[in-house]
């Protein structure tokens, strides 16, 4: 017991490196901690066991902190599109609530668009009834079929920062929701430059789109200021 509160404590002190002030950046939107946080499930807690490095740590914060936390907040945003079904699948298999974020670190962030929310959370199906032992070997094996061109242990890395950082944190502060849009059913460029009060062809800019007014459901727009 003693050593799961210690590297829940952990997992806590890195989140205080996302707030670290840095001197050469100046941002307007920081998350604020949810007023209901999920604690570290025992996933969670053996990839900060496995990997552990704290430079390493620092480094991927830093990226998803710099630009006013664009890269966070575009991950939040193809993370939103399938949470029902991720959450629903993991819940269904008897699975930790962390299990929600492997498709969306496997398959979601690359693929958004192509990404089908219902095949991605399937694959979550090969983790069902593991035990310690045989969890990252299976994730492994998850991983080389992702094809993802990393290291396992920057992705274990990677995986775990996210996974509080989007549970700990609300991401729904309306001035950083505008620099980014999820394209739902239905929605057009038009309708967007009217929600947004900017030109059908600044967002074509911006999306390098040329003279297309074609958007594709699922997909990331980036609104300009």
């Amino acid at each position: 017991m003693l050593s799961i509160l210690k590297n829940i404590s952990k997992i806590f002190a890195i989140l205080a490196l996302f707030f670290t002030h840095n001197p050469f950046q100046s941002q307007t939107f920081t998350p604020e901690l949810k007023k209901e946080i999920r604690a570290p499930d025992n996933w969670e807690i053996l990839y900060k066991i496995v990997a552990d490095d704290k430079g390493l740590q620092s480094e991927i914060m830093e990226a998803y902190r710099v630009d006013e936390y664009a890269k966070l907040l575009k991950v939040y945003k193809w993370f939103e599109r399938c949470e029902e079904d991720w959450r629903s699948k993991a819940e269904v298999l008897e699975l930790p609530p962390s299990a929600a974020f492997i498709p969306l670190m496997l398959y979601g962030r690359f693929e958004h668009e192509k990404c089908d929310c219902d095949k991605s959370a399937r694959s979550l199906k090969s983790l069902q009834s593991l035990n310690n032992q045989e969890l990252l070997p299976g994730l492994k094996v998850l991983f080389i079929d992702s094809q993802i061109e990393d290291e396992f242990e920057f992705f274990l890395q990677e995986l775990s920062i996210v996974i509080r950082l989007i549970e700990n944190f609300d991401l729904n502060n309306p001035s950083a929701i505008l620099k980014s849009h999820l394209v739902k059913k239905g929605e057009t460029l038009y309708r967007l430059s009217v929600i947004y009060g900017v030109t059908v062809s600044d967002i074509q800019s911006a999306n390098n789109l040329g003279t297309s007014t074609h958007i594709t459901f699922g997909s990331l727009i980036t609104i300009p200021e």
